[in-house]
């Protein structure tokens, strides 16, 4: 069946429209003409402009934007410069004069005898046209150029008639006169590249003079494969149909970015295609269905031949390491034609390939048996259940949960494998972050299925119905009801037959269990459980448990054995191929432990490369990973820089809450507001951060509650240093030092000689460098030793910990000036002169020196210097009116001023 006549052309084959540039309004053409490398249009300008060089050659691949530059150079020459513009083909059979086709019609009928009178002719009427002017030859879609052209385009350059801007793939595919030109170095030359990953963020920026999330950025790159051409169709798209919204100030990623047919971007996989033969189109559709194919089983579904034609036209990839690979090169190229594809088209194509397919179909892994499901389903047909339970798997592993959904569906309620079905539901719809529907599909499964379930199906029925549990409010009751009756179940199994049943139930319930009490923060209490299971036979339960074995090492003080313990997790997956249910658990602890340790700057690298290597699906975990990010600025006390990364975070957990994480966002942007002095926006994140409810892990709890003390205590607020205290007492009652010896830090600018004492005493408990912090300030102040501060502002230093740098510092700074110690004196005011300049507010003030003002004294002058009136000032501190006034009177006493003026210059508060 012919695949392009008029009956059955699908939708992606039509033509595009000519004059696309052309017919866009100024607007569009600006916002297309910001993705221009401003560097590469000054170069081409400089080279044209040179009289050593005839002209500039502008090579590289389709879509690089060469006629969007030459767009831009035309624009930029045309005040002084004379645009003619030729058109080669890429036709076989090239035309005499073809390109000079509208230039020859105004030619008198004698200029046209003879060659030589064409060339004449021609010169003579672009000069006139020129008026005087430079003239420009502006030379697209090569290769094309006939003979006869090429004769009269050298004639114009070497009679000092025009300069030439050529458009080409490659050298190679430029007249053989060009080549010569280039070579002897007369034709300047200019690549362009496809856009990096960090390109494509600072171009749409400036295109939209909007911020564009780290996630997106990275959508967006790996969807168009940084084409340029593709990029601005794309971006474009996906705005239109809501993929990628602007939110809370930037452009972020609600839903995967996948085109269609109807899209714009079709047109131009439509115009690409229109242009190849129809076995390399054919090859195309049969690649967009198979998708990531053995190198094997591509070349007999397509034939050798095509297959090398395909790559070497740059529509397929063939990976030479590992596994040999083949792939479209650019995934929305597959995406467009397979929603071009009729049903019927496509079970056409099926029928062409099940042969090959049927014989390859043991060797296919994850990816090409997720393929393989989409596909078959696109084309109206039935999944047989044990493969849509596979596909469904794979997907779930490799965050498609729309995928998995679409698979389950096809296995009917009375099959045997309905019961994973519903699993598999479930855990999709946790992806999607739709907690209370993953509940409701295992609640919907009947209570005479479950009792029909072996003991291993069973267990692990209790861990999936514990772990969608674990989200919803109520959820930890039924959790705790469900352990019991598992347990009775067990327990009530006879038999030596039962015995490795139980046992393996018992691993999956054991599971439930532990991920229970690591979410409920009961760490010291799950520690020798999963400690224990690390060296077992199992390797998939040990590796599980290692998982959670993770972020409880980091919480109980043990940050340096959990970085360990997740980099071992990381070796050993990779080797084993296994991808464990927990591993978002050792990445969080992972993150965690990096941040908390005050090795922030590596857990920014993890998370960078994370973001940039796109995994794992930017809109089911993407909002999780920015978060990470977020907070990793946030703890290293670097406000201004979390603060747009945060807000990302948040519009993405707006638009789908994972792990119930939104208020922990919006509390930690509320601290980091509140840190560069921007009152009005901490208290409204604040007021956000209360008004999301929702169950989430107990570490993203306690940084909730952390990070809005602690926009409390920048706010002056006098409660927050008493909460971070009681909070720190009862983490330390659970053994959880870490955050106990985070919360008491900062605490600490407001505290007594038995809060320090606390202090050292819990962060001896932990390791890492911000644990050594912890104890040398905290002696410091027990000591009075300037020493001491002084060294740990240099550690903290050492991790660019700005903040805490500069609170060991003033305290430095105190303790120098009362020991009379100058030396010390200097060394601690040349750091805070320096931190000065990147902090906006720092944490806590020195004292002047010969002045001794309470921290009470010194809470009422900052409140004062923001222009709170003493009635407002009483209402936040929770004191009366005539206290505050006490203490405006002391202050005024200590500093010799008189009025609220001279208070507002005075630069210690």
């Amino acid at each position: 069946m012919a695949i392009f006549n008029d009956v059955a052309a699908p939708k992606w084959s039509r033509p595009l429209k000519s004059g696309t540039f052309e017919a866009m309004g100024a607007a569009d053409r600006k916002f297309w003409s910001s993705f221009v490398r401003q560097t590469e249009i000054d170069r081409t300008v400089l080279a044209l402009n040179d009289p050593k060089t005839y002209g500039v050659a502008v090579l590289g691949p389709w879509g690089v934007g060469k006629t969007t530059l030459a767009r831009a150079v035309e624009e930029a020459l045309a005040p002084t410069t004379h645009i003619e513009r030729l058109f080669g083909s890429s036709a076989e059979t090239l035309v005499a004069y073809g390109p000079l086709s509208m230039l020859m019609a105004r030619l008198p009928a004698t200029a046209l005898e003879t060659p030589t009178g064409v060339i004449r002719g021609i010169d003579e009427l672009i000069r006139s046209d020129a008026g005087g002017r430079k003239v420009l030859l502006v030379v697209d879609d090569l290769p094309g150029l006939d003979f006869m052209s090429v004769g009269v385009l050298m004639h114009l350059l070497m009679g000092g008639t025009a300069k030439v801007l050529v458009m080409a793939r490659d050298s190679t595919d430029m007249p053989e006169d060009l080549v010569w030109l280039a070579k002897d170095g007369q034709l300047g030359e200019i690549r362009l590249e496809h856009f990096s990953r960090a390109e494509v963020g600072e171009l749409i920026g400036k295109a939209t003079g909007t911020f564009v999330s780290e996630t997106a950025v990275t959508a967006l790159h790996q969807a168009s494969n940084g084409i340029p051409l593709v990029l601005q169709a794309l971006f474009r798209e996906q705005v239109a149909k809501g993929g990628i919204r602007k939110h809370l100030g930037g452009w972020v990623v609600k839903d995967s970015i996948n085109s269609d047919a109807d899209s714009a971007l079709a047109e131009i996989v439509r115009a690409r295609l229109s242009r190849e033969d129809p076995a390399v189109r054919l090859g195309v559709e049969r690649m967009a269905l198979l998708g990531n194919a053995p190198l094997q089983l591509a070349m007999s579904v397509l034939g050798q031949e095509v297959l090398w034609q395909l790559e070497e036209r740059g529509f397929v990839e063939i990976s030479v390491e590992g596994r040999h690979r083949a792939s479209l090169a650019e995934r929305y190229i597959g995406d467009i034609v397979r929603s071009g594809l009729s049903s019927t088209r496509m079970s056409e194509i099926f029928a062409d390939i099940a042969l090959s397919l049927n014989q390859e179909l043991e060797s296919l892994d994850e990816r090409e048996i997720m393929s393989l499901a989409a596909w078959t389903l696109d084309a109206g047909m039935v999944l047989e259940p044990p493969l849509a339970l596979a596909a469904a798997s794979s997907a779930l592993r490799h965050f498609d949960p729309e995928l998995a959904l679409r698979c389950t569906a096809q296995i009917p309620s009375a099959n045997p494998l309905r019961a994973k079905a519903v699993q598999a539901r479930s855990a999709a719809f946790r992806l999607l972050a739709d907690y209370g529907t993953a509940v409701a599909e295992l609640d919907a499964l009947p209570e005479e299925v479950i009792s029909r379930l072996s003991l291993e199906e069973y267990g692990s029925w209790v861990l999936a119905m514990a772990g969608a549990l674990l989200w919803v409010p109520g959820g930890d009751r039924r959790i705790v009801a469900l352990l019991a009756q598992a347990e009775q179940r067990l327990a009530s199994a006879e038999g030596p037959a039962t015995m490795e049943a139980s046992r393996a139930a018992g691993t999956l319930i054991n599971l439930a269990r532990f991920e229970f009490q690591v979410h409920l923060g009961e760490f010291a209490a799950v520690i020798p459980a999963l400690e224990a299971a690390l060296h077992g036979e199992d390797t998939e339960y040990s590796l599980n448990c290692a998982c959670l074995l993770v972020t409880a090492l980091a919480v109980v003080g043990r940050e340096l054995e959990a970085i360990t313990l997740a980099r071992s997790i990381e070796n050993d997956t990779t080797a084993l191929g296994m991808t464990p249910l927990f591993s978002d658990h050792y990445r969080n602890g992972l993150a965690v432990a990096q941040i908390w340790s005050g090795q922030w700057m590596d857990c920014v690298e993890l998370l960078r490369e994370e973001i940039e290597d796109g995994q794992r699906p930017i809109p089911y975990r993407g909002g999780l990973i920015e978060l990470n990010l977020g907070l990793a600025h946030a703890y290293a006390g670097r406000g201004a820089e979390a603060v747009q990364v945060l807000m990302s975070a948040a519009a993405q957990l707006e638009a789908r809450n994972s792990d119930n994480a939104l208020s922990l966002a919006y509390a930690a942007l509320a601290f980091c507001h509140a840190q560069v002095n921007n009152e009005q926006e901490a208290m409204a994140c604040l007021a956000l951060a209360d008004s999301v409810q929702g169950p989430t892990l107990w570490t993203n709890q306690a940084m909730l509650e952390f990070f809005r003390l602690l926009a409390m205590r920048w706010l002056d607020d006098p409660r927050a240093a008493d909460s971070l205290r009681g909070s720190a007492l009862i983490d330390i009652e659970k053994s959880r030092v870490t955050t106990a010896s985070i919360s008491l830090f900062a605490a600490s600018v407001q505290a007594s000689e038995k809060d320090h004492a606390l202090l050292e005493e819990v962060s001896l408990l932990r390791q890492g460098p911000m644990a050594t912090v912890s104890v040398l300030l905290a002696r410091s102040y027990l000591t009075r030793s300037a020493e001491l501060a002084l060294e740990a502002a240099h550690i903290a230093q050492s991790l660019k910990l700005d903040a805490v740098e500069s609170r060991c510092a003033v305290i430095a700074l105190d303790f120098a000036r009362d020991a009379g110690r100058n030396t010390l004196v200097k060394l601690a005011t040349q750091r805070l002169e320096r931190l000065n300049k990147n902090l906006p507010k720092l944490p806590h003030m020195p004292v002047r020196a010969g002045v001794k003002l309470t921290q009470r004294e010194i809470q009422v002058a900052k409140l004062a210097k923001r222009g709170l009136g003493n009635r407002a000032i009483a209402d936040r501190i929770g004191v009366s009116v005539r206290t505050v006034e006490g203490h405006l009177y002391q202050l005024y006493s200590k500093l010799g001023i008189t009025t609220r003026h001279e208070l507002a210059q005075e630069q210690e508060f």
